[in-house]
């Protein structure tokens, strides 16, 4: 166990902690001084080298609009954050002031502001918003699949997950008649906070605690994009925040091959092979990134890539241009013309979700593995003799046992997703690839800093994307984390 030394006993061997000395300044150097750097210029107007003016807010007002709101959100999510897990009346009255209260005002301000409908109900806008709303609801659609036939009927979050991915159905539909997609979500996500707070059969459930804390976290995110969308800030971030949340939603999708692979590896018998299995999962790592970036751009080349000739020759290419048709997507897939993937602004966010495909990580992997190397001989034993199958033993033993690793990849992922530019920078250059489809925030820091000189208001985006970050790590840290 640590112990708690005094000073008198420190004072001793205070030549020892010279030892520590070099990593201490090295850290302080390279890591926190640029950030408090970065802090203190965020007030400044600043490019980078000599013109430092202090401007105070307005670096701040410019990306969120309205300063107020932000800060009182901020707060409130930090205060749920806090207190969400105590049974308690200050955690009741937060939750709910989150999940409906914060909801219902969100959704009247957008109402009176005008911005309830994205354009008026006729049925040209609803073919124009007909691919979209199609898109929507495969994606939902499958996922309300997935839960009810593959989670167990025994399992007590089941109706949160078969709850969830309905109102994402509903706020899809209800787009469609011409709603924008934040007043949509508002109005469904109210309706729920209705029924899981008011409805007495609600307070039966086992889960109902988590389930109102997941929906407070939920409704004060759509809040936030509220902002985001109409606090008059600045539209390119904010615009890259759409992509970014695009990029999770499916990179979540896309942690699901590595999983199978792992469960795959761990269940070959043969020693041998599966050690050397491991270590073709190890030697991509030394592969430099840039490698796999030129490959797949070779690999979406529209007149030599591979990508467009698997198309053509499995027939898929003449499904997409007859669903061109039909879903008006502007005649980007034509017949005998290949589509220029990581040249249409259309295509490139599409592009860049196939990217990487199978989608099995290697770092992935072998956190999974670990993971399912740790669980006791017994248990596969004990599932044998009750004839569990191979996909019983994955749903029921696997997938619950390696949770803790799932939950770590998946924080990971989003702080990532969150972070990273540099793929985008080196494909796309500073400007963010066609008509700027790819201007994702860290991207756009780095433009402002490097290519505007306002260094300043650089700072001022990366203090925000720390915030953001910070939230997410707490939330992992209360809420995600999962003790052996």
């Amino acid at each position: 166990m640590p112990r708690d030394i005094g000073y008198k006993r420190v004072r001793h061997y205070w030549n020892l902690y010279l030892f520590l000395l070099p990593s201490v300044l090295l850290v302080a150097v390279f890591s926190y001084y640029p950030a408090i750097s970065a802090m203190y210029h965020s007030f400044y107007r600043w490019n980078g080298e000599d013109i430092n003016y202090f401007v105070g807010m307005e670096n701040f007002k410019k990306v969120l609009g309205v300063v107020t709101p932000w800060v009182l959100l901020f707060i409130l999510f930090y205060m749920v954050i806090i207190f969400a897990k105590e049974k308690n009346i200050l955690s009741n009255t937060l939750r709910f002031i989150s999940g409906v209260l914060c909801l219902a005002l969100t959704a009247v301000l957008l109402a009176l502001k005008g911005f309830a409908f994205a354009a008026p109900f006729s049925l040209t806008n609803l073919y124009t918003n007909m691919s979209q709303t199609v898109i929507a609801l495969v994606f939902w659609g499958f996922w309300l699949l997935v839960f009810q036939f593959l989670v167990s009927e025994e399992s007590e979050n089941k109706w949160i997950y078969l709850l969830s991915t309905a109102g994402f159905l509903a706020a899809a539909l209800l787009r469609i008649t011409g709603f924008s997609a934040v007043f949509a979500f508002s109005a469904i996500m109210l309706i729920g906070g209705l029924a899981i707070w008011l409805l007495p059969a609600m307070k039966k459930l086992k889960t109902i605690e988590g389930a109102r804390t997941m929906h407070a976290f939920a409704s004060l995110s759509i809040a936030f994009w509220a902002l985001g969308a109409y606090s008059g800030g600045d539209t390119i971030m904010w615009g890259g925040f759409y992509v970014l949340a695009v990029l999770i939603a499916f990179n979540i999708v896309k942690m699901l091959p590595s999983i199978l692979t792992a469960v795959v590896v761990h269940r070959i018998k043969s020693e041998t092979m599966n050690y050397w299995y491991r270590v073709l999962f190890v030697i991509p790592m030394i592969i430099p990134g840039m490698v796999y970036l030129l490959i797949w751009k070779f690999f979406f080349n529209p007149n030599e890539g591979i990508f467009n000739r698997v198309l053509v020759y499995t027939k898929v290419m003449d499904i997409l241009v007859y669903m061109d048709g039909i879903l008006g997507w502007g005649g980007i897939f034509k017949t005998g013309v290949m589509p220029v993937w990581l040249g249409n602004e259309h295509l490139v966010l599409p592009a860049l979700i196939i990217w990487g495909f199978p989608w099995v990580g290697v770092v992935g992997v072998l956190i999974y593995l670990a993971g399912l190397q740790g669980i006791d001989t017994s248990v596969y034993e004990a599932a044998d003799l009750d004839g569990a199958t191979a996909i019983q033993k994955f749903l029921h033993i696997e997938m619950p046992l390696i949770m803790t690793q799932v939950r770590i990849n998946l924080v990971l992922m989003i702080i990532g997703t969150l972070q990273a530019y540099a793929h985008i920078l080196i494909l796309f250059d500073i400007d963010g690839g066609p008509n700027g489809k790819l201007m994702i925030p860290g991207l756009y820091m780095f433009r402002e800093a490097f290519r505007e000189g306002r260094a300043g208001y650089a700072c001022a985006i990366g203090l925000i994307i720390f915030f953001l970050i910070l939230i997410l790590t707490e939330l992992n840290n209360r809420f995600i984390r999962v003790e052996k």
